[in-house]
């Protein structure tokens, strides 16, 4: 009796072990994921070559090839969580806790505790080549500072360039002319400027033409929240997000 009692443990135990992997294998992982955060290329490598069907490690390249992270977690149902750390340090440095979320078949959601802003909220990274890098950390509408002058009869008319990267890849620039007098105002390039398709790639903007081929737009780097732009033919432009320009009012 007590043989046969065992037996039915051991068989449920396998069918709930079965049930576990199969859950964790309903959304498969890619091997390579990319993402480009603050004007870097961060690339995610996840280790193939498990020896257990719910446990993965990882490799995180931020940037340069210096600032390197090994991940180690547990996946379930399309959601690994566990813990990482530098991978060149010693054994007792702190581990600190990440998630990486299954989106779709194309892309995940990279979320590191202790980490900088980006990546405490979250991070996208795809693996399909084809599908254009963008940069999280731009995402969203940008407002250059008035230049005035533009106007020899309303010395108080000036114009405001404004950008908007929106996380499908599409990008709208306009550029108008603005009361210098009055306040700044939060309004969307996309109504009236033009819309083109956008990648970044290690700290410059490419934008694609209707016939679909790539050029550099400008360079930028992200500094104290504000965006700074140059341009080929060396013409500069600093932008800020409209919530920091009208507090700074």
């Amino acid at each position: 009796m007590r043989q046969i009692q065992a037996g039915r443990l051991l068989v449920l135990w396998i069918l709930g072990l079965s049930s576990t992997l199969s859950a964790a294998s309903d959304k498969e992982f890619r091997n390579r994921y990319i993402a480009e955060v603050n004007g870097q290329t961060w690339v995610l490598n996840l280790d193939s070559r498990r020896s257990f069907a719910s446990m993965i490690s990882a490799k995180l390249q931020m940037g340069d090839a210096l600032n390197r992270m090994i991940l180690l977690g547990n996946i379930d149902e399309g959601l690994i969580t566990g813990t990482y750390k530098p991978l060149r340090v010693s054994a007792m440095a702190d581990e600190k806790i990440f998630t990486l979320q299954w989106i779709d078949d194309r892309s995940v959601r990279l979320t590191l505790d202790g980490a900088n802003a980006l990546a405490r909220h979250g991070i996208t990274l795809r693996a399909d080549a084809n599908v254009n890098p963008v940069d999280d950390a731009l995402v969203g509408r940008w407002y250059s500072d008035v230049t005035p002058g533009i106007d020899a009869q309303n010395p108080y008319m000036g114009q405001q360039w404004s950008i908007q990267f929106q996380d499908d890849g599409s990008l709208c620039e306009d550029s108008r002319r603005v009361d210098s007098r009055q306040p700044p105002q939060d309004y969307s390039p996309c109504e009236q400027g033009s819309k083109h398709l956008w990648k970044a790639e290690n700290g410059k903007i490419h934008i694609a033409d209707d016939n679909g081929n790539w050029s550099l737009k400008f360079d930028y780097r992200l500094m104290g929240g504000r965006l700074v732009v140059s341009y080929p033919d060396g013409q500069r432009r600093i932008a800020s997000r409209p919530d920091q320009r009208l507090s700074a009012q």
